[in-house]
């Protein structure tokens, strides 16, 4: 009579895939080795359900209307993407989370979350300058507005230290801006660049709401300024690769 022995399951990791429009997170991933991970990634089926709406990718461009439908098909793709994430977790799958980890509480949920299935996990955070951002998001096929660019560049740089807390030496921040990348932040010559040519528009305003807009950028360009002199204690690219590598045996 043979006896068969199951094959003991090693222990389902996840890697958080973090950064801003344009920081390259997905180029990062496929040039490290990974290959046995199953990406989750919103942007993915978003993509497809604008291709096949014929809305077109470019949001900074969009009306009131196109923006309306946009954010209806977000709405399919993110039932979509949790019904994926669900299965994948069900089969105690290794997966990638491919976000921009702006938001720092839902995203530390998922953490705990999959901690408690038996999962480890680990964040790879890929740090671009503000400028590499918005000229990487105006270039691409899918581009944001850059309002959007910016408030996600400032939020992701706000949570380094909670997630560098919250996962410990499992944390390495990639530094993957060009050598010779804008590092400066003039508001001037951002809004001249990349606010007065995009085409989208929103809903008209009232004077109250147009103040309190207007302060809001005011805030912004103070935190993001503020931010790029405190940049981030990056990883370097060996140390980066090796810790993966011990990561995932």
């Amino acid at each position: 009579m043979i006896i068969r022995i199951k094959e003991a399951r090693q222990t389902p990791q996840a890697i958080f895939m973090a950064g801003p429009a344009g920081a390259g997170k997905s180029f990062i991933a496929k040039s490290l080795p990974l290959s046995k991970f199953q990406v989750i990634n919103i942007d993915d089926t978003y993509e497809e359900l604008l291709k096949a709406s014929g809305l077109g990718m470019k949001q900074k461009d969009f009306d009131p209307e196109q923006l309306s439908q946009a954010a209806k098909l977000m709405g399919q793709a993110q039932k979509s993407t949790k019904e994926k994430y669900a299965k994948a977790l069900e089969n105690l799958n290794d997966i990638i989370i491919d976000g921009t980890g702006a938001a720092s509480k839902p995203l530390l949920k998922k953490k705990a979350e999959l901690e408690a299935l038996g999962y480890e996990t680990m964040m790879v955070m890929i740090w671009v300058s503000p400028i590499t951002s918005l000229e990487r998001n105006a270039n691409r096929d899918r581009s944001l507005m850059p309002s959007i660019v910016l408030r996600t560049w400032r939020d992701i740089n706000y949570n380094d230290e909670i997630y560098s807390k919250a996962f410990g030496d499992n944390f390495i921040v990639i530094n993957n801006d060009p050598k010779d990348a804008d590092k400066s932040f003039d508001p001037q010559e951002i809004k001249r660049r990349f606010f007065d040519t995009s085409k989208a528009k929103g809903k008209p305003k009232t004077p109250e709401e147009i103040a309190k807009a207007k302060a809001d950028i005011e805030q912004l360009n103070k935190d993001i300024q503020l931010a790029i002199q405190q940049k981030p204690k990056f990883t370097p690219s060996a140390t980066a690769i090796a810790k993966i590598k011990a990561f995932i045996k």
